[in-house]
């Protein structure tokens, strides 16, 4: 029986909502920037207003509802288009930390939101349960589908999950036609992080597992924080197989290494304004524990200090 989040009893799978599209540059900001100055009415009401949001944002329709898809799941906006509080930090005007994407702390916050909810079923799955570094794009649709069947999920076909396999392979991934790189070769900005590339042919891949020599302190503690508060574990004390192994957890969602999140942890303990201590357990047990709440704007605010 599947265990953790996917397993749960009344699991909803999310497979479609992209319309095949990963998000692209400038989407975001495009997205943020309207509803900083626009409201969410226009978009939120999209069948009433399409023309007016092929206008507004520059892209086709199928696009548009792309957009409004990514703008929900990176949590720049809610569920009814407002902004949220990384979306106005970020994105909402040219006085925000990265208005238009250009720091590689953007894109570990938005792949953090993306691949530790569960909502989204391959992301989910990908880079929480599968075991494997190497995979192909049927492997990984059948893999899925076999589990769709076995835990009984409504409505999910082969072929949509084969689409949504397809956009999460582009959503990381350096396309190429026939061996050659184009202007269109990058379709998702997530795909600068490299935790997915191609392994030898077009459709086989391997995950990128170990140090991200990219990935700041301060994004680690802000993934750190929002998997404690997911888990709510507030006052409770985690072990290190947690933070490393757990559905969700900064380990398993950056594809980092023991040795890895060792160095990320030990760095929090000696900081002295950082939330987080190590604590000795039994038989010299890795423990950490939260000693102050802090709030996910300050956060954020700290993941562009030093921005890489």
């Amino acid at each position: 029986m599947l265990r953790g989040p996917l397993g749960e009893k009344n699991y909803k799978t999310k497979f479609s909502g992209h319309d095949t599209f990963p998000f692209r540059y400038q989407w975001l900001t495009k997205l943020a920037f309207y509803l900083n100055n626009h409201g969410p009415k226009i978009v939120k009401e999209f069948e009433k207003n399409r023309e007016s949001n092929i206008v507004n944002f520059g892209v086709g329709l199928n696009m548009v509802k792309s957009l409004r898809h990514w703008g929900i799941y990176t949590k720049v906006c809610d569920q009814d288009y407002n902004l949220t509080n990384l979306g106005k930090k970020i994105f909402s005007s040219e006085r925000s930390y990265d208005p238009y994407l250009e720091k590689t702390s953007t894109l570990w916050l938005l792949h953090f939101e993306l691949a530790s909810n569960p909502e989204l079923t391959t992301w989910f799955y990908a880079f929480n349960y599968y075991e494997s570094l190497s995979f192909d794009r049927e492997k990984l649709t059948n893999d899925i589908y076999t589990i769709s069947q076995f835990s009984k999920w409504k409505g999910n076909s082969p072929n949509t999950i084969k689409r949504d396999v397809d956009c999460f392979i582009r959503t990381y991934t350096v396309s190429t036609k026939k061996g050659e790189l184009t202007e269109d070769s990058l379709e998702c900005p997530l795909a600068e992080l490299n935790l997915i590339s191609n392994a030898g042919s077009r459709n086989t891949f391997e995950f990128q597992r170990g140090t991200k020599n990219s990935l700041s302190l301060d994004v680690f503690e802000y993934a750190l924080n929002r998997y404690w508060e997911q888990k709510q574990s507030r006052s409770e004390i985690l072990t290190f197989e947690k933070i490393m192994y757990d559905f969700g957890s900064p380990g398993k969602v950056f594809l980092l290494d023991e040795k890895s999140v060792d160095d990320y942890l030990e760095q929090l303990d000696s900081n002295k304004n950082s939330s987080f201590r190590f604590v000795k357990g039994a038989g010299g047990l890795k423990q950490i524990q939260k000693i102050k709440e802090t709030k996910d704007k300050e956060l954020i605010q700290n993941c562009y200090r030093k921005s890489v």
